[in-house]
């Protein structure tokens, strides 16, 4: 996806010109360096961007934005808006176990309806949900400014975009829920937004790694750091202004791992943050001192 690309965004508030979508922002070297995080798509691969911000923040990188999709907005809204630590986020993959979404996908199907017998063959993902409920796009941590979700519109069979600032009353639960709604194993979330009501899913159908989304104005990222833990896809044409991190993962996939799979991504997400990608990251920020 071409960063000129104009985004679809919910911004019914802008003038009609402005309505579909929002302008990149542009990026000079003379700005202030603001670093945005995108966390793509990529099922239970997804974490390995556990691993890929455990290594940012030991590095002492700032992280002013997080952009995240699928697996990415999982981890993406824990960390900026729930608030858990690193830490906890590696020890929900060191628990987690493919039976868990399973089971919780089953009790969704049946509408919640024999929850308390669901519940304890769920692992974490009843109590973090809880967790979800609470937080919002406004109140974030660990210094995350700005918080992006990437969800994709059945109906119009073209990915929706959220943000702090510009989620105009749909809910961060909702928002986070639709986006990791693997088809077929979860259904598609509904979410009214003042007088529009879309039918969203999985946003890794339509964008699953959302470079655009970070660099316009909703999020305003400068600079990017993707991690991108999907199986396939290309790696789109960047510059000097984004650094792609792809873990290699040899033992996980998008909806299988062997015991503790999680764990080995989570290492091969650390592992792929490497020297060459924390001196070029430290670089942005030299550079933009010494302007």
């Amino acid at each position: 996806m071409s960063p000129a690309r104009r985004i679809d965004v919910i911004l019914m508030t802008l003038p009609a010109s402005r309505a579909n979508g929002i302008a990149v922002a542009s990026v000079r070297a003379s700005e202030r360096v603001r670093i945005g995080v995108v966390l793509s798509a990529g099922g239970l691969r997804g974490a390995a961007h556990a691993g890929v911000l455990r290594q940012l923040v030991r590095h002492g990188i700032p992280i002013h934005a997080i952009v995240g999709v699928s697996a990415g907005a999982v981890v993406g809204a824990y960390y900026a808006a729930v608030g858990l630590e690193i830490e906890e986020l590696i020890a929900d993959a060191e628990r987690f176990r493919g039976r868990h979404l399973l089971t919780y996908s089953l009790n969704v199907h049946l509408d919640h309806r024999f929850e308390h017998r669901f519940e304890p063959w769920c692992g974490v993902i009843p109590d973090r949900l809880r967790q979800l409920e609470r937080a919002s796009f406004d109140r974030l941590h660990h210094g995350v400014r700005a918080l992006g979700i990437v969800c994709h519109d059945l109906s119009a069979g073209r990915p929706r975009y959220f943000a702090t600032g510009f989620e105009h009353g749909a809910t961060l639960h909702d928002v986070v829920r639709a986006s990791a709604s693997i088809p077929r194993l979860f259904p598609a979330v509904p979410v009214a937004c003042g007088q529009h009501a879309w039918n969203l899913t999985d946003g890794g159908l339509s964008d699953p790694v959302p470079l655009a989304f970070a660099r316009a104005r909703a999020i305003g990222a400068t600079h990017v750091i993707v991690s991108d833990c999907r199986w396939l896809g290309r790696v789109a044409a960047t510059d000097e202004h984004v650094v792609w991190i792809r873990p290699r993962m040899a033992h996980t996939g998008t909806l299988w791992s062997p015991h503790r799979g999680l764990v080995a991504a989570v290492r091969d997400g650390e592992a792929a943050v490497t020297e060459e990608v924390v001196t070029r990251i430290r670089g942005w920020l030299t550079n933009s001192a010494a302007a």
